[in-house]
C-alpha cells in the first residue's frame, strides 16, 4: 500500500505551492510507532515489559479497601432505596422516595467509583502497559531497545490473509448478505489451523527452511539431544567424514548433561534452541510459557559461553504469539526443507535412502539424535553414514548452516569462554 498526499500552502511571493509526499505501508507505520514511543507512558511500558501475571499479586491494603468501597456502594444502592421505598408506603409521604431514592443512588455511585479507583486502578494500569508493550512489539520489527533508532514494521502472510479476507467478507456481506460473508472468515480460520503445520511456510513469521537456490549444497541439523548414548557416536561419524552440524538441543538434556554439550562445540558444531522441555502442544500454550521455554534454554546455553541465534520450534509447529518472543531475544527461526518422517526415530527403515531422494540444492536436512525404538544406534548411525556417503557421491557439499543460509546461527560469549 502506498500513501500520496499533496499539501498546498501560500507563499507571499510566488502564490500556491505544493508538496507530494509518497510512503508506504511500513513507513507509516514506522511513523506512527516513532512518535507513540515520544510518549513517557508508552516509553515506560517497553522499558519495564510487566507480564499480565503481575495482576495475580497479593491483594494490598489499598485493593481490599477499594473492593470493600465497592461492596458498599451495592449496599447503599438499590437497598437503600428500595427502604426508603418502604418507608414512604408506611408514612404516606412519597417525596422521602422521591427525592432521598436518587440522592441515596447518587451517593452510591460515588462510592462504587471511589473503590473502583482504590481497587481497579492498579490492575488497569498493569493491563494498559502489558497491551502497550505487546502492541508495540507486535507491529514493529525490532526489540524495545532499538525503538529510539527505528519502528519500521513488517506485515506477516497471516496479517495479509487476515485483512484480505475480512475486506472480502464486508464487500460480500453489502452485496450478497451474512451467509455467503461468512466463507472468506472461515477459510482464513482454517488457513491459521493449518498452516502451522507446514514448517516451511512462514505464515505467522519469517522462516529460514533452506539456503539458496542453485546452490550443491546442504547442512545436517539434528534435534532432540544431547543423548549420552548417541552423541559421543555421532560425533566420531561426524569426524570422519569432516561434517560440521547444527544441534538442536533440549534445554532439560543440556542441563542433564553438560560435558556433551561441551563435546559438541569443541569439535566445531553449533548449537541452537529447541525449547527447555520439547513439550510438543507449547504452541497452545501462553506466551509467558513460550518465552519462558526459549528464555531458560538461552540462560543456561551461556553457561557454556554461547549464545544461540536461531530456534527451531518443537515439531516444527509455529504460532502467532512466537515471533514478538523472538524478536524480542534477538532470534530467528530455522525449520528445514528435508526430512524422512522419522518421528524421532521412532521409524528409520531405508532412512538413509528416502533422505537422499528428498535431496536437493540448500536443503536444511532434518535428522535426531535420540536412541532409536527397537533398533540399535549402530543401525541408525549405519544410516545417517549412508546417507552422508550418498551425498559425496552425488557431489554435494555438506557444510555448516551458517555457511548455508548466509548468517550466523551461533555467538560465542568472550566473557564465558566453554570450558573443556
Amino acid at each position: 500500500m502506498v500513501l500520496e498526499l499533496l499539501l498546498l500552502y501560500k507563499d507571499k511571493a510566488s502564490g500556491t505551492k505544493g508538496i507530494r509526499i509518497r510512503m508506504t505501508g511500513d513507513e507509516i507505520r514506522a511513523w506512527i510507532i516513532n512518535r507513540l514511543i515520544e510518549k513517557r507512558f508508552i516509553r515506560e511500558a517497553v522499558a519495564e515489559r510487566q507480564p499480565l501475571s503481575s495482576l495475580h499479586a497479593r491483594p494490598t491494603p489499598r485493593v481490599w479497601m477499594g473492593l470493600g468501597l465497592i461492596g458498599l456502594s451495592y449496599i447503599i444502592g438499590w437497598p437503600a432505596v428500595g427502604l426508603l421505598a418502604l418507608i414512604a408506603y408506611h408514612m404516606n409521604e412519597p417525596l422521602i422516595v422521591a427525592v432521598g431514592g436518587p440522592a441515596i443512588y447518587g451517593v452510591s455511585h460515588l462510592v462504587f467509583l471511589a473503590g473502583f479507583y482504590l481497587a481497579g486502578s492498579r490492575y488497569a494500569s498493569i493491563f494498559l502497559r502489558w497491551a502497550t508493550w505487546r502492541s508495540i512489539e507486535k507491529w514493529g520489527n525490532t526489540a524495545p531497545a532499538d525503538f529510539e533508532s527505528t519502528g519500521k514494521a513488517t506485515f506477516s502472510p497471516a496479517h495479509r490473509a487476515g485483512f484480505f479476507a475480512f475486506s472480502l467478507s464486508a464487500v460480500i456481506l453489502l452485496l450478497f448478505g451474512w451467509r455467503m460473508a461468512v466463507l472468506p472468515l472461515a477459510m482464513f480460520v482454517l488457513t491459521c489451523l493449518v498452516a502451522p503445520f507446514f514448517p516451511r511456510w512462514g505464515f505467522f513469521l519469517p522462516v529460514i527452511s533452506r539456503g539458496g537456490d542453485g546452490v550443491e549444497a546442504v547442512a545436517l541439523t539434528f534435534d532432540d539431544g544431547p543423548d549420552p548414548e548417541v552423541i559421543p557416536l555421532l560425533l566420531d561419524l561426524l569426524d570422519r567424514y569432516d561434517v560440521k552440524a547444527t544441534f538442536f538441543i533440549i534445554g532439560s538434556k543440556a542441563q542433564k548433561n553438560p560435558a556433551l554439550i561441551r563435546q559438541i562445540l569443541l569439535r566445531g558444531h553449533a548449537v541452537g534452541n529447541h525449547s527447555y522441555r520439547h513439550d510438543p502442544l507449547l504452541m497452545l500454550r501462553s506466551s509467558a510459557r513460550l518465552a519462558e521455554e526459549i528464555e531458560v534454554t538461552q540462560r543456561l546455553l551461556a553457561g557454556f559461553g554461547i549464545k544461540p541465534l536461531v530456534f527451531r520450534p518443537p515439531v516444527g509447529i509455529t504460532n502467532p504469539r512466537l515471533p514478538w518472543v523472538l524478536r524480542r531475544l534477538r532470534l530467528e527461526c530455522v525449520t528445514f526443507s528435508c526430512r524422512a518422517g522419522d518421528f524421532g526415530n521412532r521409524r528409520m527403515a531405508g532412512l538413509g535412502k528416502i533422505l537422499l531422494k528428498r535431496i536437493h540444492p540448500g536443503a536444511i536436512v532434518l535428522l535426531h539424535d535420540v536412541p532409536p525404538r527397537g533398533r540399535q544406534i549402530a543401525d541408525w548411525l549405519g544410516e545417517v553414514e549412508q546417507f552422508i556417503q550418498g551425498l559425496n557421491s552425488r557431489r554435494y557439499k555438506v557444510v555448516p548452516l551458517s555457511d548455508l543460509i548466509g548468517r550466523s546461527v551461533m555467538e560465542r560469549l568472550a566473557s564465558h569462554p566453554p570450558k573443556s
